[in-house]
């Protein structure tokens, strides 16, 4: 997809920026020349290195179009001598340089000099061939279509896509919010299923050992890299220390081994095995719960660096908890008046009973209260789950009172377990299937 604006808005947002970074590059004069010495040897590493030293590369392509267009007119007046006076542009005159630059697209070889005489300045072949062609009127304008054109293409060049952290526990970060909430499915499918809120599915954090991945091809000459994570989008970042799992051929056939980084966390893509450059590390995610960054560096042989983009990852390696002993949820059984001790009997003459429950967790999924027991019976008594709320705990206190009358649901008389379990929905070492849970449950006789 072209990043070139769009609307009139977006062309004048890119001025002003234009404008803005080029004068703070501006203010250094040592800098500015170094800039452009970059430039025009199409130095990926020094441009790039020049602009992150003067907290510019985030402007890159603003700058490097700047300068392609006071190189252009350079250029072209240099080939082409001064613009003649033109006082209005005829419709006609452009449908012929239309004509023109359609010849002239149409012929490889003719294209590739053409092109080739601009990066060269080669003023005495440029205008020979010009006139060859008998392409003198356009001459102008032949030179600022084939220059704006190569300036485009070096622009990519010396401002590479930044290096991206493209998954995070197999889900890809384009589904992770700015709070750190992932959505589903994972990719590949089977680890996370698709978001199902209804049913206590969705707005997934992170906990355990995470994997990760990304990609930083679009620079050229990367030689090592690593992941760091903090608790601030600017950091003081921690380096991920983890061994990572490879494989390669030996004598045997594949051979499992581990790549791992040196003490600040990098790891060198030369030992990149046959898994791929994808396959970056694995985090132990840190303890206390909360929002995360995770940062992707990489770096040349000139140890140039080039950084990502922070992805924001909440974390929670904490199961639900409630107020009963070793922080199980609580359950409690009434019959009237009566709060029930352990494998008490109730009876249809006692009236419905009420079930008090209380357990809560940060990024509530699920909440259950089930009889068992009998010959292999089970019912559901309620069930509860966020529906999409982020701000829903479950059953905090003063805690969930259900009525239920097993008599009327036809409860076959005899001895039964109780249960109350809650889920969260954490993504656990890059499972769902391994969110956290908790539970808690009361013996009852039903006669």
């Amino acid at each position: 997809m072209s990043d070139e604006p769009r609307t009139e808005q977006e062309r004048l947002a890119e001025l002003r920026e234009s404008g803005k970074a080029v004068g703070k590059l501006a203010e250094d004069t040592a800098r500015f020349e170094r800039v452009v010495e970059a430039f025009r040897a199409q130095d990926q590493d020094a441009f790039h290195r020049e602009l992150v030293e003067g907290d510019l590369a985030n402007q890159c392509r603003f700058i490097c179009r700047w300068l392609c267009s006071k190189h252009c007119v350079f250029i072209c007046v240099k080939l082409c001598g001064p613009i003649a006076e033109q006082h209005e542009l005829e419709v006609n005159e452009i449908r012929e340089f239309a004509q023109v630059t359609a010849r002239i697209s149409g012929d490889e070889e003719l294209l590739r000099r053409l092109v080739d005489l601009v990066e060269r300045q080669d003023v005495e072949a440029w205008r020979s061939l010009i006139a060859q062609l008998g392409f003198e009127r356009f001459c102008h304008q032949l030179c600022h279509w084939l220059c704006f054109v190569r300036c485009r293409l070096v622009c990519r060049l010396l401002c590479p896509d930044p290096p991206l952290i493209t998954e995070v526990g197999h889900i890809p970060t384009n589904q992770i919010d700015a709070q750190g909430y992932a959505s589903g499915p994972s990719v590949p499918a089977g680890h996370t299923p698709a978001d199902d809120k209804p049913n206590g599915h969705g707005d997934h954090p992170f906990g355990g050992r995470t994997h990760i991945e990304g990609e930083y091809f679009s620079i050229t000459g990367v030689t090592q890299y690593k992941v760091e994570w903090a608790s601030s989008p600017a950091g003081p970042w921690n380096p991920i220390l983890a061994p990572m799992h490879d494989l390669q051929l030996g004598t045997g056939g594949l051979q499992g081994y581990q790549r791992a980084p040196d003490s600040q966390g990098w790891y060198d893509v030369a030992d990149i095995g046959l898994l791929g450059p994808t396959q970056l590390t694995d985090w132990d995610t840190p303890a206390p719960d909360g929002l995360y960054y995770l940062k992707l560096t990489v770096r040349t042989a000139s140890l140039t660096e080039y950084a990502s983009p922070v992805v924001p990852v909440l974390v929670d390696n904490t199961a639900p908890t409630g107020p009963a002993p070793g922080g199980r949820p609580r359950i409690t059984i009434r019959q009237g008046d009566r709060e029930l001790d352990c494998c008490e009997t109730v009876t249809r003459a006692g009236g419905p009973l009420t079930i008090t429950v209380e357990a809560t967790d940060d990024n509530f999924s699920l909440l259950t209260v089930d009889l068992e027991g009998g010959c292999g019976a089970a019912y559901r008594i309620y069930r509860k789950t966020y529906n999409g709320n982020t701000a829903d705990t479950g059953a905090p206190s003063p805690s969930i009172s259900i009525v239920w009358n097993p008599w009327t649901e036809d409860v076959s008389p005899c001895c039964y377990v109780m249960y109350v379990r809650i889920w969260d929905r954490a993504i656990v070492n890059n499972e769902y299937a391994q969110r956290h849970s908790n539970s808690n449950w009361h013996s009852i006789t039903i006669a």
